[in-house]
C-alpha cells in the first residue's frame, strides 16, 4: 500500500478513539459531577499509564525485527506470551497497592473501582502488539477495520450507560464488558494472521537478547514519556481533589486528529528511513524528515492560532460554563503545538540509536517532576501546564541536536525552518479574518462557526496564491480530496 494512504487510513482509523474520548468527555462534563467525572479520569489515568509503562516497548520491536528476522513466528510468540506475563502481574501489584494509590490520590472511593482498574489493565497490554503486528505485516486494511470498530464501539460503551442514569460504578461494569470483547476479537485476528506469517529463510536469527537490547532503551524512554505526559495530572490528583482534577484535565485535554497524524507519519514512515538509513541514502532521509515536518505543520499551526485565540468561546461551548477555568489551563498548553510537528524520537529510532532516547526521556521526567511541583506550588493549578509546556520545548530541543549528531548535520538543516515560519505567518495573519468575532458578544456557538468560516476561507485563499507549500505537498493533498474541490489546491 502507499505510504500516503497508510498515513491517511492509519490516522483516521486512530483518530476514531480520539474523537471518542472527546464526545465522551464533553457529555460526561454534563451528565456526571465533577467529583464523579474526576475520579473517572483517575480511574483511566491509571489505566492508560500503567499500561504503556509495563509494555516496555516490546511491542516497537516488531516494526524493527519482524521484517528482519527469519523466525517470524518464534518472534511474535515469545512477544505475546511476554506481554501477557506483565499484564498479570502489573495488574495484580495495582489491585493490591490501590489503598495506598486512593490515598494519595485524594480519591478514597479509587478503592471501590480497584478489582475494574486491574482488568482494564490486565486487557489492554496484550493487545498493544496489533497496530505494529498488522502494520508489518501489510494487513493495515484490517487493522483499520477491527481499530475503527472498538474506537467507535467505546463512544458507546460509555455514552449508552451515562444517559441511561447508570452510576459511574456500573459504567466501569460495560466498560469491562466492552474491553473484554476486544481483547478476544483482536487475540483472534491476531492469531489469524500469526498462522498466515511464513518464515523468511534470506532473514537474520532471532535472538531474544537483540530484542531486549533494542526494546529496553525504547521500553524505558517510553515509559518515562507516559509519565512525562501524565506526570502534570498525577501531580495536580495529589495536591487537590478529584472536581479540581477535573476542570484542569478539560483544560489539558488532547486536540483530536493533531496528535495521531504525527504518530501516524512516524510509524509509517520508519520502515523508509529505516532503508535509507541502510543504504547510506542520508539525504533521502533528511528530505523524508522535512517532507513529514511541512505536512504536519501545515495542519498543527492553523490549529494553534485557531484555538489560542478562541478558547474563551471553545471551552464553554463544549464543557459548559462549569469549566469556564479550564481556558486559561487550554491556552497555555496550546503554545505546546508551535513545536508538534513530528514524531521528535523518529530519526534515532530509524538508526537504533535507542539508548540516547532513555536519557532524554529521564532527563525530560526529572525535569517535569520538578518544574511542576514548584510552579504548583508558587502560582496554584496553572503552574502545572505552564511547567509541562517549558519541559516539551527543552526536550525537544535536545532531540533537534541528537538528530544533527546521527545525520551529521547542521541545526539550521534538522528543519525546514523557512517552510516553518512562513506557515505559522500564515495561520497569524489568517486570523485577523476573525478577531472582530471575538469581540462580540454572540452566543459561542455561533461565534465559533463565524470564525472558522472566515479562517478557513481565508486560508484556502491564501494557500492557493502562495508558494507556502511545495509542489510536491499540493500533489499529495490533491490526492487526498474529492474531485469537486480538487481546483482549490
Amino acid at each position: 500500500m502507499i505510504i500516503r494512504y497508510q498515513v491517511v487510513l492509519t490516522s483516521l482509523s486512530k483518530s476514531t478513539k480520539h474523537f471518542s474520548i472527546f464526545i465522551v468527555a464533553i457529555v460526561l462534563t454534563r451528565y456526571l459531577s465533577k467529583e464523579d467525572y474526576g475520579s473517572y479520569l483517575q480511574v483511566m489515568l491509571l489505566v492508560n499509564t500503567g499500561a504503556f509503562i509495563a509494555i516496555f516497548g516490546i511491542p516497537s520491536s516488531i516494526y524493527y525485527f519482524l521484517p528482519k528476522v527469519n523466525n517470524r513466528r518464534l518472534l511474535m510468540r515469545i512477544t505475546i506470551k511476554l506481554l501477557i506475563f506483565i499484564a498479570t502481574v502489573v495488574s495484580v501489584i495495582l489491585y493490591v497497592a490501590m489503598p495506598k494509590i486512593a490515598s494519595g490520590m485524594n480519591n478514597l472511593q479509587l478503592f471501590d473501582f480497584a478489582g475494574f482498574i486491574a482488568a482494564f489493565v490486565f486487557l489492554q497490554i496484550p493487545i498493544r502488539v496489533f497496530e505494529p503486528f498488522m502494520i508489518t505485516t501489510n494487513n493495515v486494511a484490517r487493522f483499520v477495520a477491527i481499530n475503527t470498530t472498538f474506537n467507535i464501539g467505546l463512544l458507546f460503551a460509555l455514552l449508552i450507560p451515562v444517559l441511561l442514569g447508570f452510576t459511574l460504578f456500573e459504567m466501569l461494569r460495560v466498560l469491562f464488558i466492552f474491553y473484554l470483547l476486544q481483547f478476544g476479537v483482536i487475540f483472534i485476528a491476531v492469531v489469524y494472521t500469526y498462522f498466515k506469517l511464513e518464515n523468511d529463510s534470506n532473514g537474520d536469527s532471532f535472538k531474544m537478547m537483540d530484542t531486549i537490547h533494542y526494546s529496553a532503551p525504547v521500553g524505558l524512554s517510553g515509559a518515562i514519556n507516559e509519565l512525562s505526559i501524565a506526570i502534570d495530572k498525577l501531580i495536580v490528583s495529589g495536591y487537590f481533589n478529584p472536581s479540581q482534577l477535573a476542570v484542569y484535565a478539560r483544560g489539558a485535554m488532547d486536540i483530536p486528529m493533531l496528535n495521531v497524524v504525527a504518530n501516524s507519519f512516524g510509524n509509517t514512515l520508519m520502515p523508509r528511513l529505516v532503508d535509507a538509513y541502510n543504504n547510506d541514502k542520508k539525504e533521502e532521509m533528511i528530505a523524508l524528515w522535512h517532507r513529514s515536518i511541512r505536512m504536519m505543520a501545515l495542519i498543527i499551526y492553523p490549529a494553534f492560532v485557531f484555538f489560542l485565540l478562541t478558547a474563551q468561546h471553545l471551552i464553554p461551548f463544549l464543557f459548559t460554563e462549569a469549566y469556564l477555568d479550564s481556558v486559561i489551563i487550554f491556552q497555555i498548553y496550546c503554545v505546546s503545538l508551535i513545536t508538534r510537528i513530528t514524531s521528535y524520537d523518529l530519526v534515532a529510532r530509524a538508526v537504533g540509536r535507542t539508548p540516547v532516547m532513555f536519557r532524554v526521556s529521564l532527563m525530560s521526567l526529572i525535569l517535569n517532576i520538578v518544574l511542576s511541583i514548584t510552579l504548583i506550588k508558587t502560582f496554584g493549578i496553572i503552574g502545572a501546564p505552564i511547567a509541562t509546556v517549558l519541559v516539551l520545548l527543552i526536550t525537544r530541543v535536545v532531540h533537534l541536536a541528537i538528530v544533527t549528531r546521527l545525520l551529521d548535520i547542521s541545526m539550521a538543516a534538522v528543519f525546514p525552518w523557512r517552510s516553518l515560519f512562513s506557515l505559522l505567518f500564515m495561520a497569524i495573519i489568517c486570523s485577523v479574518s476573525f478577531w472582530p468575532i471575538l469581540w462580540m458578544e454572540l452566543n459561542h456557538f455561533v461565534a465559533l462557526v463565524l470564525c472558522m468560516l472566515l479562517y478557513g476561507t481565508s486560508l484556502i485563499v491564501y494557500l492557493k496564491y502562495s508558494h507556502v507549500v511545495e509542489v510536491q505537498e499540493k500533489t499529495m493533498i490533491r490526492s487526498l480530496l474529492p474531485k469537486y474541490i480538487k481546483w482549490f489546491i
